[in-house]
């Protein structure tokens, strides 16, 4: 008998799910990259060694620029990646809303929600092994 939901899809969903705290973690660092970049900018520039006409400063103030410039891009890339992934909730509903059907849902006697939730919570229990039997979840 095969499984109406696949193992593997759980495990990527706790996988994909620790991808969001990832593009945080990234977005965070472009932001003190992006910080550190303006800071030592702010430093070379007012130095008393700086010199406009001067190659080497030029090539400095160059670096500078390049790298803020994808501590930016880097920044963006994350923030969007962040916004876009869903949560392990959403993708667990969308798992249970891929698996089920009307008749399914007109089998069971409940609203769709409630088949949502129950099996939403059934997977969280088996991927987290809160497996503590409630009486009142068998009676339902």
């Amino acid at each position: 008998m095969n499984p109406i939901i696949s193992p593997w899809s759980i495990y990527l969903i706790n996988v994909l799910s620790g991808l969001k705290n990832i593009f945080i973690v990234a977005a965070a660092a472009a932001i003190l990259v992006g910080i550190g970049n303006a800071i030592y900018f702010l430093i070379v520039i007012d130095s008393p060694y700086y010199n406009e006409d001067d190659e080497k400063d030029q090539n400095k103030i160059l670096n500078i620029k390049k790298c803020f410039k994808k501590s930016v891009v880097g920044l963006i890339i994350s923030a969007l990646l962040v916004v876009i992934a869903p949560s392990k909730d959403t993708m667990y509903t969308m798992l249970a809303l891929d698996n089920l059907t009307t008749d399914n849902i007109q089998a069971i006697g409940k609203t769709g929600k409630d088949v949502i939730d129950y099996v939403s919570d059934q997977i969280d229990k088996i991927v987290n092994g809160n497996q503590s039997n409630n009486v009142e979840e068998n009676e339902k």
